[in-house]
């Protein structure tokens, strides 16, 4: 069984896709790290490679070695290393003028913005 532990609205939620996918899914909601047969793996990058490797008998992922295998590992890894922090930062920034002073929040949008 796994159990899996996440965060609402967050990339862990990747994980979640993946065993809704392998039809084998249980969330508990609190932080990305999986516990299974007392197994214990955070971090989504991680986590993906152990189910896949664990439970996906072939599907979902290509045999190790391959190009294919190493397309996948590219793009595991670049979700979570390069794109995340501009992503990050456009969610920080769109919520910034919501706490700011009235008379700042179409200059702080604009800024934002961009």
């Amino acid at each position: 069984m796994i159990i899996v532990h996440h965060l609402e609205n967050s990339r862990s939620q990747r994980v979640l896709w993946l065993l809704e996918e392998l039809k084998a899914i249980h969330p508990l909601g609190k932080s990305p790290v999986i516990e299974d047969n007392g197994v214990i793996i955070p971090e989504t990058g991680a986590i993906f490679e152990y189910i896949l490797q664990t439970y996906a008998e072939g599907r979902l992922c290509a045999p190790a070695g391959t190009p294919e295998a190493r397309k996948l590992t590219y793009w595991l890894h670049y979700a979570e290393g390069s794109a995340m922090p501009p992503l990050l930062l456009k969610l920080v920034f769109i919520r910034i003028p919501e706490g700011a002073p009235g008379l700042l929040r179409p200059l702080i949008r604009q800024v934002a913005a961009k």
